[in-house]
């Protein structure tokens, strides 16, 4: 395998694991939060960070198929 595609599929499984440990985090705070799920400032920032970098990982993982 030349270096430029096994560059590529790290990158594109780096990317995956940024979108599945940013899932797994804001799942914690939906445990957290149970059975309501009202979010104080705090867990709302949370999530919000947590949705944006799942983005982000997500638009560069498309970008590399």
């Amino acid at each position: 395998m030349d270096t430029a595609t096994k560059e590529r599929n790290t990158r594109r499984v780096d990317c995956t694991f940024r979108v599945l440990d940013a899932m797994e985090d804001i799942r914690d705070v939906w445990r957290d939060t149970a059975p309501l799920q009202d979010l104080d400032e705090a867990q709302r920032d949370k999530v919000l960070k947590k949705i944006g970098a799942a983005r982000k990982a997500l638009d560069l993982l498309e970008g590399l198929l």
